[in-house]
């Protein structure tokens, strides 16, 4: 017992960052529920409509830059002691991207109007560039190792979000306002920026185009994720009923909630792992990719199987009785859920040591099979096939990547010279784990 306490206290800041996702999960979840009960159902699909359009663009305007920041500023504080040119190098990105952005609500804004049935365009030009700032603060405290302060933004948004939408009366329109200003709240933690980090204005050419190439890919790879996630909806859509659709689509998206959480690995860990790589310090590599990482995969291995035996309850306890056929699509969906927290390590790999094209070509083939497959199957296994085509496309990118990494971080983890013998708790917040074997 007492080992067992000592391990948790050691990985304190982890279990608190992960309790701050999982936080972000649940306030999203209710305030999402205050929504629905207020407004009428024709606002609430023109709302969906807005939210739908706001995700499309931060996926495919900006997000697809905001990973460098982790992986290119922490290594570039590594080595330097600042993120300078990683932030600008970045920042010119983003200015193209904004220029871009804006220039198309502009010259679009009444088919956009047209397309979400209300005059949304200014107000979603706004809460877009508020989504971008609480992206910029949170890679960036994530980029210094100030984990907790990126989980805190988020919480804090969305605290003064749900308690808007929980006892203010709106519209639609008030809605989007309340985003704005709630999220807006985010650019307080600009006072926990260590402008040294930032320093002046720094161009260094040849870091700039590693850190577009690596966006790029990243773009690259959105697109075969984008492709995964609605992929399964449209080949149920062609072969089966709107209902099947509904079923279907309850297991996926509560799937994808518990798959997706184990970003939360790669975003904690990611920066710490990253300095090692640059200091060549293989005591650290050891310890996390052949301690903690069997450690965290051990704990989501165990909440996988709980999950598994109670997901009929989990089911009609969230969705009601009517939904209770997606429970064996489900059970299905979470060997894949399964798998992806095993491949995030090995994301973690491809991404730090530059091989993140490997990477984001294994995203748009695994999108690619997962089509294929989800026709081949979806005829003999009824709706049980796109789920299976899911988990068989995710198993293959996995075995790829243990294949391919396994015997790469072996080499880097028990041959290399450690240049830097501090131990991972000097490196990790909170002591996540100790480099000293």
């Amino acid at each position: 017992m007492n080992r067992i306490i000592r391990l948790l206290f050691e990985r304190k800041e982890f279990i608190l960052y992960s309790f701050m996702r999982v936080m972000v999960m649940v306030l999203g979840l209710v305030s999402n529920i205050f929504i629905v009960r207020k407004l009428s159902v024709s606002s609430y699909g023109v709302f969906t409509v807005a939210y739908m359009f706001i995700g499309l663009l931060t996926t495919f305007g900006f997000s697809w830059s905001s990973a460098s920041i982790i992986y290119y500023g922490s290594k570039e504080r590594a080595q330097s002691g600042s993120i300078s040119k990683t932030f600008w190098a970045r920042n010119l990105i983003m200015l193209a991207s904004v220029a871009v952005i804006a220039l198309m609500f502009i010259c679009f804004r009444r088919q956009i109007n047209g397309y979400i049935g209300e005059e949304l365009a200014g107000l979603l030009l706004v809460w877009l560039f508020i989504s971008v700032a609480e992206d910029y603060l949170a890679q960036y405290f994530l980029a210094v190792k100030k984990q907790l302060y990126s989980g805190a933004l988020s919480i804090i948004a969305r605290l003064i979000y749900i308690l808007c939408v929980a006892f203010m009366s709106y519209d639609v329109r008030m809605l989007i306002i309340l985003n704005i200003v709630s999220h807006a709240s985010v650019l307080l933690f600009i006072l926990g920026i260590n402008w040294k980090d930032i320093g002046g204005f720094r161009l260094d050419r040849k870091w700039f185009m590693e850190v577009l190439n690596f966006s790029l890919w990243q773009l690259f790879g959105f697109s075969g994720l984008y492709l995964i996630n609605f992929g399964d909806t449209a080949v149920i859509k062609y072969f089966m009923t709107t209902e099947d659709i509904a079923v279907y689509n309850v297991a996926y998206k509560l799937f994808n909630n518990i798959a997706d959480f184990a970003y939360v690995i790669s975003s904690f860990y990611a920066s710490g792992v990253s300095e090692f790589f640059v200091r060549g310090n293989s005591r650290g590599l050891k310890s996390f990719f052949y301690r903690e990482r069997f450690l965290i995969f051990l704990l989501a291995t165990i909440a996988h199987l709980l999950v598994v035996i109670f997901a009929g309850p989990i089911i009609v306890l969230l969705y009601g009785t009517a939904y209770r056929g997606a429970t064996a699509i489900f059970r299905v969906l979470m060997i894949g859920s399964w798998f992806r927290y095993a491949m995030i390590f090995y994301m973690l790999y491809f991404n730090i040591s530059k091989k993140h094209k490997i990477l984001q070509t294994l995203n748009l083939v695994q999108a690619i099979l997962n089509l294929l497959l989800d026709v081949a199957l979806i005829g003999g296994f009824g709706l049980i096939g796109p789920a299976i085509a899911t988990v068989i496309s995710i198993f293959f990118t996995l075995a790829f990547s243990i294949v391919y990494c396994e015997r790469k971080i072996h080499k880097r983890a028990f041959t290399s010279p450690s240049s830097d013998n501090t131990a991972i708790s000097g490196q990790y917040p909170g002591g996540a784990v100790s480099g000293k074997q």
